[in-house]
């Protein structure tokens, strides 16, 4: 329906005419301006905030958008089941279990754990309390406090060794390990030794103008450059007044190193060179005929006991 502009009053009086017009022209520009919106939201709904009847019909007959008969029975229905296995199977607030109705906790599986306080258990079904554990933090802490003390001796007694090693012929370093440090000791020159005795081994002169001449041999397995052997010159009566000497002679395979033993006037007994390359030595010894004091004809008698060979 168009909107019809309204007749104006025209009166005698102009001053009544014009306050009654004023309201009748406002209202007139009302009606054009809410014809023009109305005009509007009939060509543009949407861009007026207004939904078309197209637009309502379709989102009233969308069945994914608004409860139907059919969903609220079946919500109802789940509702009354998940009210009616509540009210049937959870627990209530305040219940109680007897010990055999409650599973015992596992490495496999959740449960009960009984507490332990053992710091030595092996068992898989129970907890450590606070206490078991600080115990066990404890004797670790011990643990390492004691090996700590122990690599610090172990480090301290290696370079010792290391110097000992340095000290008398060298080839170690800090750096070394055990194996190393071992392997050069164990490859470190070596001098061998060995010592034994003849047992009282003699031979005697022929005549009391004669002195005794024997040799001492020794099978070893290394060559022997130095040799120490106790001997001793006496009369044949062999008895202790009969002794003249009894001392050590020294040999070795170096000119003018031997030692002879020497005893009372001019009584003695003197030992020749070493020969090398020999395993062991072999040794003569020689000494003079027995010289008493006022001259006599004892026959001399040479015996040899204890001896020391140094590589």
């Amino acid at each position: 329906m168009a909107i019809k502009q309204p007749r104006r009053f025209v009166t005698t009086d102009q001053g009544h005419a014009d306050v009654l017009n004023v309201p009748i022209d406002t209202l007139y520009e009302n009606d054009q301006a809410l014809a023009a919106q109305l005009e509007s939201i009939k060509t543009d709904p949407a861009g007026n905030d207004i939904a078309s009847k197209a637009a309502l019909d379709k989102h009233a007959a969308d069945t994914n958008l608004h409860v139907t008969a059919a969903k609220q029975a079946t919500w109802s229905a789940a509702e009354a089941n998940a009210k009616q296995y509540t009210q049937t199977y959870a627990a209530p607030k305040a219940h109680t279990h007897s010990a055999s109705e409650l599973p015992s906790a596992s490495t496999q599986a959740r449960g009960i754990t009984q507490l332990n306080t053992s710091t030595n258990s092996a068992v898989t079904d129970q907890a450590a309390t606070p206490s078991a554990v600080k115990a066990a933090n404890d004797r670790a802490n011990e643990a390492y406090s004691r090996a700590d003390a122990a690599f610090t001796q172990a480090v301290d007694l290696k370079n010792k060794i290391i110097g000992a090693i340095n000290g008398k012929f060298g080839g170690a370093s800090p750096d070394m390990s055990s194996d190393q440090i071992a392997g050069v000791i164990t490859n470190a020159p070596v001098k061998r030794f060995a010592s034994g005795t003849f047992n009282g081994q003699n031979a005697q002169a022929t005549s009391s103008t004669n002195g005794v001449d024997m040799t001492v041999s020794v099978a070893l397995p290394f060559t022997v450059k130095r040799v120490f052997i106790r001997v001793v010159l006496e009369d044949t009566q062999g008895t202790s007044t009969s002794r003249q000497v009894d001392g050590f002679v020294m040999t070795s395979s170096v000119y003018l190193d031997n030692k002879n033993a020497k005893g009372w006037r001019n009584n003695f007994v003197g030992a020749g060179y070493l020969e090398p390359p020999i395993q062991g030595f072999n040794v003569k010894l020689s000494s003079s005929r027995i010289d008493a004091y006022a001259g006599g004809t004892y026959l001399a008698k040479l015996s040899a006991w204890e001896w020391w060979a140094f590589e």
